[in-house]
């Protein structure tokens, strides 16, 4: 069967980012616009990795495939259509998605495509509005580096390898036996998590060497090495960031509601420091996420007394009285 060429192909404009997810379209964009890789950009992740196999049986593996960057063929559904070869299959994904949606993926079997994502679920910050314009022609300066780093010539065109220091290359064995430590005592998605965790440190410190790079005023040539800071940095961020969060993600919205409710009702406890949980202030003015009603708020409240956070309600409040659950003083200890 002929390998295709771009004439092959339905012409496609340069692009950096692709809202379209379907595996052809993305295929035909890697062969011929965007031979570097692309950005799929979704405000709602949700629906497109629960739907991966809709229209193609092989769309999760091709998904999988897309975090190693090798070779890769997309066979066509039309009739007679030659198949789409990609030199590199580069495809990173954006977007976000909502607790409760989340539980349902990963409710799935583990295939090791959600461990590949770096998850973020951080508390809420205070809203605020900015009082400075962003320097977009800095950023712009920035990225224009970056966007003209390009492929080592030859047929096809070859990516260019950065190696480690020496330096580097003992951070690495250190951080890859402790991450190989901790992960025995893990289990189900948290565990393939883990041990994604080395090759995440690995490509951290290559984004964060090109971005110091870049961040730099005048024409210094792109780095060649990975530098002992750069993976320190990276193996921090990993540890004290990227794992913390998968360690909430796939807690979180792997716990049952009631327990979803018992952790969110703790979080406000831990960062509010009351002295007792009255069940018509949160229920009135808190308004916490998924407990709106009295006996929502109760429910979770009393999972936070077999847990030893708070204590049951004194004897004597009746219905029309205020229910409060004394908060145990040791949780702050």
């Amino acid at each position: 069967m002929p390998t295709p060429t771009a004439s092959d192909i339905e012409p496609q404009r340069p692009r950096l980012r692709q809202n379209d997810t379907t595996i052809e379209q993305v295929a035909a964009v890697l062969a011929v616009a965007a031979p570097k890789g692309v950005m799929i950009v979704r405000d709602e992740l949700a629906g497109w990795l629960l739907g991966m196999t809709a229209y193609n049986p092989a769309g999760r593996e091709f998904w999988i495939e897309a975090y190693g960057g090798q070779p890769y063929r997309v066979e066509r559904r039309k009739h007679g259509a030659t198949p789409i070869d990609i030199d590199y299959l580069v495809a990173a994904a954006c977007g976000g998605t909502q607790p409760d949606k989340l539980a349902k993926l990963i409710a799935d079997t583990d295939d090791g495509l959600l461990a590949r994502f770096q998850w973020a679920w951080p508390d809420p910050i205070e809203f605020e509005l900015g009082t400075e314009a962003p320097n977009t022609h800095w950023v712009i300066e920035a990225f224009d580096k970056l966007r003209l780093l390009d492929l080592r010539p030859g047929n096809p065109p070859t990516p260019i390898y950065i190696p480690l220091t020496e330096a580097s290359r003992h951070q690495l064995l250190r951080f890859g036996k402790q991450i190989q430590h901790e992960r025995q005592n893990t289990g189900g998605l948290l565990r393939s998590a883990y041990g994604k965790m080395r090759g995440t440190a690995l490509r951290l410190s290559l984004i964060l060497e090109y971005l110091w790079w870049c961040a730099k005023d005048g024409f210094a040539l792109p780095p060649d090495s990975i530098s002992e800071r750069a993976f320190a940095a990276a193996a921090t961020l990993v540890a004290e960031y990227v794992l913390p969060m998968a360690t909430r993600v796939y807690g979180d919205a792997g716990a049952v509601e009631d327990e979803r409710s018992a952790a969110t009702l703790a979080r406000w406890i831990f960062y509010e420091h009351p002295t007792e949980v009255h069940v018509r202030h949160l229920q009135r003015h808190v308004r916490l996420p998924g407990l709106r009603t009295a006996g929502l708020i109760k429910k979770a409240a009393n999972e936070l007394v077999d847990a030893d956070w708070l204590r049951a309600p004194p004897k004597g409040f009746g219905v029309q009285s205020k229910v409060a659950y004394p908060v145990n003083p040791k949780i702050w200890a």
